[in-house]
């Protein structure tokens, strides 16, 4: 058998973050592990993952914290290997357009549908 895919998820939602987590925990294809910051995320790219899933607005809980943008840059600058997904609210064509600039690997709207178009994102980034 395959070693597991590392995939980290960023949310700073906590009940969406460990049902995201819970969702792909079933699969069991990947080694998971959440953060609700994308400082906290930063801190661990140690674990080199292979997929991270970032939620674009992280600030529910620190007004100050960086934005998934900001996170992307800063991931590409320190694990250019890492694809990154874009999880978001936003269905913004011009946002959508920054997260492709800076070489994200998919963009997923948080709709009734995100569960399983992160599952499908994540094995398209694989």
């Amino acid at each position: 058998m395959s070693e597991k895919s590392t995939v980290l998820l960023v949310d700073d939602d906590f009940i969406f973050l460990e049902m995201l987590k819970e969702a792909l925990v079933d699969e069991n294809k990947y080694n998971i592990v959440g953060f609700q910051s994308g400082e906290e995320c930063l801190n661990h790219l140690h674990l080199n993952p292979d997929v991270i899933v970032l939620d674009y607005f992280l600030n529910s809980e620190n007004p100050d914290a960086k934005n998934g943008l900001e996170i992307l840059k800063e991931i590409k600058k320190r694990s250019g290997k890492s694809k990154v997904i874009i999880l978001s609210g936003q269905e913004d064509g011009n946002l959508v357009y920054d997260f492709v600039r800076e070489n994200a690997a998919n963009y997923v709207v948080k709709d009734d549908n995100a569960f399983e178009n992160i599952k499908k994102a994540i094995d398209n980034a694989l």
